[in-house]
């Protein structure tokens, strides 16, 4: 309720300023003078091209005025929106809100991370050609770097398990896919551990939502742990890496 008063009463403000100008005003009582002379004119003797002239000056100013006024309104418009960036900038920095980033950083993270485990149901990212982190899997893979992919054992999983294999160029080895039992696989968004057997390991976590381009990044306690949990994983279901890994 208070933030939509706000909104209201910011934009209200705004039209209140825009019409209160001193500019705006101005406009607004030349037009008026020049609507007077033409009604002088028109009573005492008609002149078809005073008339025109003068409805045509009055047009200009009436078209000066509200492009002023748009003018003012939006430039208005694009200060509080900056303000309100800034304000949501001072809010997260205020609440130590530092491990929210986004897909530029986790490309910068990606570029060049020796191992990187990835635990989907879609491989979204690795497969969203338009995306920053699936350039940046393409260059890890150019340069030899490796995956590994814990993904559910269901139908569609095979069907992204193929268009990865037709995106993708690598070599025997270098990717593997794990297909996990739908019923150990406890995975609802995405989970990528970066540099995954470097102590200095970085866990990273995307909410699969098509409107947010920001992801979660994890302390170390919570990377540690799901790097166990892909290692069980690899142990408990060790055939299915062999199985789709590049020929």
């Amino acid at each position: 309720m208070e933030i939509g008063s706000s909104s209201s009463s910011t934009k209200t403000g705004w039209i209140n300023q825009v019409i209160r100008h001193p500019i705006t005003i101005s406009l607004y009582y030349a037009a008026a003078m020049v609507v007077a002379l033409v009604y002088s004119t028109v009573q005492s003797d008609f002149n078809s091209r005073i008339f025109v002239w003068s409805a045509l000056g009055v047009a200009v100013l009436l078209f000066s005025s509200i492009l002023v006024s748009a003018l003012f309104f939006r430039i208005g418009r694009k200060e509080e929106f900056e303000d309100r960036i800034a304000d949501m900038k001072e809010f997260i920095n205020a609440q130590h809100m530092g491990w929210i980033v986004n897909d530029k950083y986790i490309r910068a993270l990606e570029v060049g991370s020796s191992e990187t485990w990835v635990f989907t149901r879609k491989l979204h990212n690795d497969l969203d050609q338009a995306g920053e982190i699936f350039q940046a899997v393409r260059s890890n893979l150019n340069a030899g770097l490796k995956y590994v992919y814990f993904v559910p054992d269901v139908p569609s999983s095979y069907d992204v398990i193929d268009r990865y294999r037709k995106l993708h160029s690598f070599k025997s080895g270098q990717v593997t896919f794990y297909l996990v039992p739908q019923e150990y696989f406890a995975f609802y968004t995405e989970v990528v551990i970066y540099n995954a057997n470097n102590p200095e390991r970085v866990g990273i976590e995307w909410l699969p939502q098509s409107q947010l381009n920001y992801y979660i990044a994890m302390d170390g306690e919570h990377t540690d742990e799901l790097v166990g949990i892909g290692r069980m994983y690899a142990a408990k279901f060790p055939d299915y890496g062999e199985r789709f890994s590049a020929a």
